[in-house]
C-alpha cells in the first residue's frame, strides 16, 4: 500500500489503465465459471473488462494477460501460482460472490459503513477489507458453518443442529474457489502460452468489434 493502489499496468513499455473497480474483479470470476463461455471467449470478455476499449497487439497479449492477473491476484506475479495446485486457492474460504451477495452486502455495512452499492471501491481495497471481516458478521459465521468440522463427542442434537446449517449454507459445486482457480491456471498454462487461443484470425475479428 505504500505505493499506491495501481490504476495502471505497464505493458510493452506503456503505461495502460486498468478497471480497477471491485466489481471487475467480481465480473472476472464470473466469466471463468461461466459454462457457456468456451476459452478464448473467456480471455476476449477478460480483456475487455480489464482494458475496455483497448487493442492489443497479438505479441502483446501474453503480458496484457500476465498483468491482469497479476492485477486481479493483488500483485502476485501469475508465475508464482501456476502450478498444479495454488496457495491462492486455499487461502480463499468457500464463498461466492453471486450467491453470498447479500451477506457480503450487509456485512461490510456492519463492519465498515460502506454502501458497496454506491461506493466506489478500489479491487485491491475490497480484497482486503473482505478478508478482515469480523467474526460477528454473519457472513465470517457462514463461512464457518461451512468449514466446521462436526466434533465426534457433541449430542445427537447438535451433530443435526450443525449438519442443518452445512445444508442450508452450502455453495453449489459451481462456485468451487478451488475449481476458479484450476479454470485461471488452465487459461494460463494453455500450450504454455495464454495467447495461443487468440489466433491470428481470432485476433482479427476481435479487434473488429471493439470501437
Amino acid at each position: 500500500m505504500i505505493d499506491g493502489l495501481p490504476e495502471q499496468v505497464e505493458i510493452a513499455g506503456q503505461m495502460v489503465p486498468i478497471s480497477s473497480d471491485f466489481r471487475t474483479g467480481i465480473l472476472f470470476e464470473e466469466v471463468l465459471q461461466d459454462p457457456g463461455l468456451d476459452d478464448l471467449e473467456k480471455l476476449q470478455t477478460a480483456l475487455h473488462l480489464y482494458f475496455p476499449g483497448v487493442v492489443f497487439d497479438y505479441d502483446v497479449l501474453d503480458e496484457a494477460l500476465g498483468k491482469l492477473v497479476w492485477f486481479y491476484r493483488c500483485g502476485t506475479d501469475p508465475a508464482e501460482t501456476t502450478g498444479e495446485t495454488s496457495g491462492a486457492a486455499d487461502e480463499d474460504p468457500p464463498f461466492s460472490y453471486e450467491h453470498d451477495a447479500d451477506y457480503i452486502y450487509s456485512a461490510f455495512m456492519q463492519a465498515y459503513g460502506l454502501d458497496l452499492a454506491r461506493h466506489p471501491l478500489h479491487w485491491w481495497q475490497f480484497r482486503a477489507l473482505f478478508r478482515s471481516l469480523p467474526e460477528d458478521t454473519q457472513l465470517v459465521k457462514i463461512i464457518g458453518y461451512r468449514t466446521m468440522k462436526i466434533p465426534a463427542k457433541i449430542s445427537k442434537e447438535q451433530r443435526q443442529h450443525y449438519e442443518h446449517l452445512k445444508r442450508v449454507y452450502a455453495l453449489p459445486q459451481s462456485a468451487d474457489r478451488q475449481q476458479l482457480e484450476s479454470d485461471l491456471n488452465k487459461l494460463l498454462m494453455n500450450g504454455g502460452n495464454p495467447a495461443a487461443l487468440l489466433n491470428g484470425s481470432e485476433v482479427r475479428s476481435w479487434h473488429q468489434m471493439e470501437p
